[in-house]
């Protein structure tokens, strides 16, 4: 999963919402792994050690 992240990310390594968005995208996996029944922002709030809409706003900005 860290491996697809890295390989995204550098597809294009200027874009730092593609980076931001495969991060949060392994981290989740990550986390529904340990917590099947989770829901997104439960994963989101487990992974970072930011406020769930200011990590979502790094991907819409």
């Amino acid at each position: 999963m860290s491996r697809a992240t890295y390989d995204v990310s550098d597809l294009a390594p200027e874009n730092e919402q593609v980076r931001d968005a495969a991060n949060l995208i392994d981290s989740a996996a990550l986390h529904y792994l340990e917590n099947p029944g989770a829901i997104p922002r439960q994963a989101i709030k487990a992974s970072c050690d930011q406020d769930v809409d200011d990590v979502l706003g790094w991907i819409r900005d």
